[in-house]
């Protein structure tokens, strides 16, 4: 028996095969014309027409399912071209829920297929009003041109402010906007140059221009020693040492003109205690008189502060044998 049913089934294997592969592709292209409906997932694309609003945040549901009906074979190219859902925003006002409809859906080009419902047919938009207003621009020259060379105080920035749009919590947390960093190329004893803004971190936000001239002047940075310079104390007190050398450092022009008696090392009287103890204190040496640009270091930067008279002095490298009492 069991050889008998093994026989009937491998007898014209070759022709049964043939016969079950032609009804699975006669299955398959009937499939594919027959019009049937089928839900899919499809994202809201949400586009703000209105010059007053921007999104800023996205919608809710982000995905929706939509009703399509067609052929099979257009059905399986869009489960793998997925179609979007564009939600043209005008004329917004207080409205913050929109409508959905079948129009928006965008179907590939070239698919016979027709949308008829979409589920939830309601979204949520986050949205906000544009303002603008007029932001200071602050130039940000890079590390080694500072180390090379002294700007001047008179930096020109122009436009000194530039108009930027965006959404109102965010334009009032902006101080100001800043140049990328460059590198001062100086013309003798000026520089002008045309920078970038700095705009990397300010997504969402838009501006009237994103370049703006930086000129000023410009000295090549040197430095110098003078001294020593003695170190005045606040009400008659002592310094020990009571003589400083000071390391100056600024625009080479400037510094030719300095001369030992304009630089003044002293100790400030808020860097020292109320009632100073009869050992004294330690403090801070402050130099004044120096140009604008410049900038000083006391070597030492410490003194110790005395009181009036207790300044003292070495001892004698060899002193006297102590008088022996007489017997």
């Amino acid at each position: 028996m069991k050889r008998s049913l093994a026989r009937s089934l491998t007898y014209n294997w070759r022709l049964k095969l043939s016969a079950l592969a032609l009804a699975v592709l006669i299955w398959a292209v009937v499939s594919a014309e027959q019009v049937t409906s089928q839900w899919i997932p499809v994202r809201v694309d949400p586009v703000v027409r209105d010059p007053e609003f921007v999104v800023t945040a996205p919608a809710e549901p982000a995905v929706v399912s939509v009703q399509v009906t067609g052929p099979g074979r257009e059905l399986w190219e869009l489960a793998i071209n997925r179609p979007t859902l564009v939600l043209s925003v005008r004329d917004v006002g207080e409205r913050r829920t929109f409508g959905l409809d079948p129009s928006m859906v965008r179907i590939p080009q070239g698919l016979a297929v027709r949308v008829s419902d979409v589920r939830p047919s309601v979204v949520t938009l986050g949205l906000e009003r544009l303002t603008s207003r007029m932001v200071p621009v602050r130039a940000r020259i890079a590390g080694r041109s500072t180390q090379r060379y002294v700007v001047g105080e008179d930096l020109v920035i122009l436009p000194a402010e530039v108009r930027v749009t965006g959404p109102a919590d965010r334009l009032a947390v902006l101080e100001a906007l800043t140049t990328r960093s460059f590198d001062v190329v100086p013309d003798d004893s000026t520089f002008s140059h045309e920078v970038v803004l700095d705009t990397a971190a300010l997504d969402g936000l838009s501006f009237a221009r994103t370049r703006v001239r930086v000129s000023g002047t410009v000295d090549r940075r040197v430095e110098r020693t003078v001294g020593p310079i003695r170190v005045s104390a606040p009400d008659g007190l002592q310094a020990q040492p009571a003589e400083v050398t000071v390391r100056l450092s600024g625009p080479e022009r400037a510094l030719r003109r300095v001369f030992p008696g304009a630089v003044r090392a002293v100790v400030p009287r808020d860097s020292l205690p109320p009632a100073l103890p009869l050992v004294g204190a330690d403090a801070r040496v402050v130099i004044e008189g120096l140009p604008a640009g410049m900038s000083a270091t006391a070597v030492p930067d410490r003194v110790r502060v005395l009181p009036p008279g207790e300044a003292s002095s070495p001892p004698p490298a060899n002193p006297p044998p102590a008088a022996r009492a007489p017997r």
